[in-house]
C-alpha cells in the first residue's frame, strides 16, 4: 500500500471513530447535543461510509489486477473471475450508487430540518 493509500486508510478509520463519538454525544444529549436529527444524519453517513469502502476495496483489487496483467495479460480477480472491464463496471455502478445515496441522504436531512423548522415557526 502506498503511503497515499496509508492517508487514506488513516482519514477514514479517523472520520469513522469522531463521527461515533458524535452519534454516541447525539444520543445522550452530550456535550455537541444535536439530538435526533444528527443522529440520522450521523447514521445516513455510516452507510456511506460503507458504501465508499466497497469502492475502495474495489479499486484496489483494479490495481492488483492491472498490475498482475503487466506480467500475464489474461490475468483475472481470483475472488470472482472478472476481467478489468468487469471490475471498472463494477466501480462505476458503485459510484453511481453512492452518488444517489449521498443526495438522499442531503435531501432527506434537508427536508427534516425544514420541518422542523416550519414547526417552531408554528408554536
Amino acid at each position: 500500500m502506498t503511503v497515499e493509500g496509508n492517508f487514506t486508510f488513516s482519514f477514514n478509520q479517523s472520520a469513522e471513530v469522531e463521527r461515533s463519538v458524535e452519534a454516541r454525544n447525539a444520543r445522550t444529549g452530550g456535550a455537541q447535543g444535536g439530538g435526533w436529527l444528527l443522529a440520522i444524519a450521523l447514521t445516513l453517513g455510516k452507510i456511506a461510509d460503507a458504501m465508499g469502502e466497497r469502492m475502495l476495496k474495489l479499486a484496489e483489487k483494479i490495481d492488483a489486477l492491472q498490475a498482475e496483467q503487466e506480467n500475464n495479460p489474461g490475468a483475472t480477480d481470483p475472488e470472482s473471475g472478472d476481467g478489468l472491464t468487469e471490475l471498472n463496471a463494477k466501480l462505476q455502478v458503485l459510484g453511481q450508487q453512492l452518488g444517489q445515496m449521498l443526495q438522499m441522504l442531503a435531501t432527506i436531512v434537508k427536508t427534516i430540518g425544514e420541518g422542523n423548522k416550519d414547526i417552531a415557526r408554528k408554536q
